[in-house]
């Protein structure tokens, strides 16, 4: 008689099952993958996976909010933690960093396979909402307390862009110069921007 699955091993399962994919995903390319290979990969029945999730879409758009979710999670400790506002709002881009150079196979999921937007599971749309927040609330901080002038959206979102496409270039072995160099340029550059300008 088969045993009896608890809620402890459904879980567990499911963590590996996910673990495989976002691996086979990476590596292989959303082309590349399908549910009998990720049987093989587990060792497990070509119906197996069946079991646990509808089709790749679906494990791609889990696994993708995931990683949202664990992008925010750091985001959004680095602006609770200690310090004045301006340190916290730094806090939050080095985190944004660390994460990209740290977390590259999250951070490929999060910009490399992005599904239409109508076929976006909730819980993927709301992770990345969630990521996107914590891109802005910084910004939003610093604009409350006087440090920043603008739209907070607007200027997250500049803030985000230009990040990204520093750290695809350095991710890409394509920067011209030193990363650390660049990044702390860029930042100077963009903090003059909407710096709030003091009469003399």
């Amino acid at each position: 008689m088969p045993r009896i699955l608890t809620e402890t091993d459904i879980s567990g399962f499911r963590e590996k099952l996910c673990e495989t994919a976002t691996r086979l995903f990476v590596e292989r390319g959303p082309e590349n993958f399908n549910m009998r290979l990720l049987a093989s990969e587990m060792g497990v029945s070509a119906m197996t996976p069946y079991r646990y999730f509808r089709d790749k879409d679906e494990i791609l758009s889990l696994i993708r909010a995931r990683a949202f979710s664990r992008l925010a999670d750091q985001l959004e400790r680095a602006l609770a933690g200690a310090g004045s506002v301006p340190e916290r709002s730094a806090a939050v881009c080095r985190a944004y960093v660390r994460f990209a150079l740290e977390e590259q196979t999250c951070y490929r999921l999060i910009f490399d396979f992005t599904p239409p937007r109508s076929e976006a599971a909730p819980e993927l749309a709301e992770a990345e909402a969630r990521a996107r927040a914590a891109m802005t609330d910084h910004v939003r901080l610093m604009i409350d307390h006087g440090y920043y002038k603008g739209d907070p959206d607007l200027i997250g979102h500049v803030f985000w862009a230009s990040l990204h496409g520093l750290l695809v270039l350095h991710l890409a072995d394509k920067l011209d110069g030193d990363f650390d160099s660049v990044l702390g340029e860029m930042g100077r550059i963009m903090k003059d921007a909407y710096r709030v300008k003091i009469p003399a």
